[in-house]
């Protein structure tokens, strides 16, 4: 899954309404969407279909767009699951760049992270992957 991060400046009314009409006039719709405003500096993840058309109609609009590839993994929702799963990156001295938890339900929590080989974290994470 590939997602879209923007870094803004902080406090700037009106960010989100630009980014959501860039996207809009582009015929982009946006499946998911979190923003993050610590005074320093405003961070927005997203992720949009069409990706390509996304990405592309943000960077022309001066936005800066970064692109990720998260893994999703299903994991137990117990203490120590994130634990378990951190453990299988200490070996290989993998990093995690990004983890949220997504959603949890029924005992399970689905997660999505990204790691400095996310290539290597797949064949690692194989049995948990959504």
């Amino acid at each position: 899954m590939k997602e879209i991060t923007l870094v803004t400046p902080p406090d700037r009314p009106g960010t989100l309404a630009d980014i959501a009409e860039v996207l809009a006039a582009r015929g982009v719709n946006i499946t998911d969407m979190e923003v993050l405003d610590d005074h320093a500096h405003g961070v927005i993840r997203l992720r949009a279909e069409p990706y390509d058309v996304a990405l592309r109609a943000l960077t022309e609009a001066g936005h800066h767009a970064l692109s990720e590839e998260v893994l999703l993994i299903r994991i137990k929702d117990e203490p120590g699951g994130i634990a378990q799963v951190a453990a299988r990156f200490r070996e290989p001295a993998l990093n995690v760049t990004t983890l949220r938890i997504l959603r949890r339900h029924a005992g399970w929590a689905t997660v999505a992270l990204s790691t400095s080989d996310n290539a290597l974290a797949r064949t690692l994470l194989a049995d948990c992957l959504v």
